[in-house]
């Protein structure tokens, strides 16, 4: 049996984000892989959220769709 690595940069969130949702993003950073490996920045901004011992998972996921989504403003914004 193989280790599983993710590696998971900052606009692959945001492209995860745009064709699923949160639903896509949790997906991503929860299922099917042994260990992440994430850009600087966002993913693993995002990581540091979820591993907060005391913010229920409601939050956290709250928390990481809204730095989602000011992400990807700024994005749109530097590509104009």
């Amino acid at each position: 049996m193989g280790f599983h690595r993710r590696h998971i940069d900052n606009n692959q969130i945001i492209t995860l984000f745009r064709e699923g949702g949160i639903d896509r993003v949790k997906e991503w950073y929860t299922k099917g892989a042994d260990a992440l490996v994430l850009e600087e920045g966002l993913a693993s901004e995002i990581d540091d959220i979820l591993g907060l011992v005391n913010v229920d998972i409601t939050e956290k996921w709250n928390i990481v769709t809204k730095m989602i989504l000011i992400e990807d403003k700024n994005e749109s914004i530097k590509t104009k």
